[in-house]
């Protein structure tokens, strides 16, 4: 087997002549503009690639500006592989796109390619996949962006075996909090890091798919808090190597050049960099007319009666002066920014974000990755994102047979990971009620 790193989180995979092409992110930004590649990538001698896989949507690992550089020969000639998601949006829009042999995996079974390789697709949340790659007696684990529970994990290494490679994320690639890491998401990742290692106890551990920097006036102060390489390295982790674009691994000789690598992308993180200003502003009719089509996609979608009851929150856009007033049982009304009620608004961003978070249904997924906003009030719930989750990733579709057959077969496959969320959550809340009434013990025991 021949592991070939391209950039961020594509690699492709060769083995008896055949080779699959994980992620493509080749050039350009993503996420609304807000990200770029840290890292040049490699060329990809596509004319030798068979398969390519995209683990979801997001657009730095279904990236369409990549897929359209392709001919429209190329496009006919390779098998995409998808998983076997409730929704079919995915499919669809591939095949729009020329790519006509798109094959979704069936979940958390083993499905044989050319070349006697064989691969294994799951599930994490409404859109994230992992793969498991197995041939000549080496099995690769690739969980990118998958955010997995220790008993999920545990159960994904059940399905596969023993993991020889395993490449995983290992910086954030979302909103951290307002201009510092509020949501102790450095630990959290670097945590995960040590946890999987040490579950899966693979012979070598590929950090990957975090190779960005954030490029807008913005979101860049995020880049004061990523996780560099060299930190990671420092953990001293059995069998953790990094891989620059280009770089090879091979199963017959088993070696990485780890420490150039760290070096090269040190280089790249301290080399200067371009730094977009703020998006131009939009007009404000444009984005009432933006926000309030959004509201009745809504309400069509979910009914009057659960987006009605979604308070009425305010977006401060810092860029024109105005406060946006959201509404979700009716439209939105602007008006020029005070004092009272530009410190009230929960929200902070530029105008052409707002349009963005509601022009399209998966504007405010992006917007949360992008980092490009505030929220003041974090820690309270956000029942639109909900909402325009399920809307973009149609994940919980029941509007005709055929669909609700996908998504009770999508739930069904899931059934061990919803398992292990519902009894963690149950778990957590159990804790947490335990801990409340130790403190108001000690509090009436304080008073007496």
């Amino acid at each position: 087997m021949k592991i070939r790193f391209v950039s961020h989180a594509s690699f492709s995979v060769e083995s008896n002549g055949t080779t699959l092409l994980c992620d493509p992110w080749l050039f350009g930004k993503a996420f609304n503009k807000g990200w770029a590649l840290l890292s040049p990538a490699a060329a990809v001698p596509w004319e030798g690639i068979d398969y390519v896989w995209i683990s979801h949507q997001h657009p730095d690992h279904l990236h369409f500006p990549t897929l359209r550089s392709l001919t429209p020969q190329q496009r006919k000639r390779l098998i995409m592989l998808y998983q076997k998601h409730a929704s079919q949006r995915i499919p669809i829009v591939m095949r729009g796109l020329g790519f006509s042999n798109v094959q979704e995996l069936k979940l958390n079974r083993w499905t044989l390619l050319r070349g006697e390789v064989e691969v294994m697709c799951g599930s994490v949340g409404s859109m994230d996949s992992w793969i498991a790659i197995r041939t000549e007696g080496i099995t690769l684990l690739n969980l990118n962006d998958c955010l997995v529970d220790p008993s999920h994990l545990a159960h994904i290494s059940t399905l596969i075996g023993r993991v020889t490679v395993l490449l995983t994320q290992f910086s954030f690639a979302n909103w951290i909090g307002n201009h510092a890491d509020e949501l102790g998401e450095v630990e959290s990742k670097l945590h995960d890091l040590r946890f999987r290692v040490n579950v899966l106890k693979p012979e070598v551990t590929i950090p990957f798919a975090s190779f960005i920097y954030f490029c807008n006036q913005e979101n860049c102060w995020m880049n004061n808090f990523a996780i560099t390489p060299q930190r990671v390295a420092d953990l001293r982790l059995p069998g953790l190597s990094f891989m620059y674009p280009g770089d090879e691994w091979d199963s017959n000789v088993r070696l990485l050049h780890s420490a150039e690598a760290i070096e090269k992308y040190m280089n790249d993180i301290h080399r200067p960099k371009p730094i977009d200003p703020t998006p131009p502003a939009v007009p404000i009719e444009g984005l009432q007319q933006v926000v309030d089509r959004s509201l009745r996609t809504l309400r069509a979608r979910f009914g009057n009666f659960l987006i009605g009851r979604i308070k009425p929150f305010s977006i401060y856009l810092h860029d024109v002066e105005k406060v946006l007033m959201i509404y979700p049982s009716g439209k939105c009304e602007a008006q020029n920014a005070t004092e009272e009620t530009r410190d009230a608004a929960r929200f902070v961003m530029c105008s052409q974000m707002a349009w963005y978070a509601f022009a399209y249904s998966w504007g405010w997924g992006a917007m949360e990755v992008s980092g490009m906003f505030c929220d003041r009030r974090f820690k309270e719930p956000n029942p639109l994102m909900f909402y325009f989750n399920i809307l973009s990733t149609d994940w919980l579709s029941l509007d005709a047979m055929r669909h609700a057959v996908r998504t009770a077969d999508f739930l069904w496959a899931k059934r061990h990971e919803l398992g292990y969320r519902i009894r963690d959550r149950l778990m957590r809340s159990t804790r947490s009620n335990a801990e409340a009434g130790v403190r108001q013990l000690g509090g009436m025991q304080r008073r007496a």
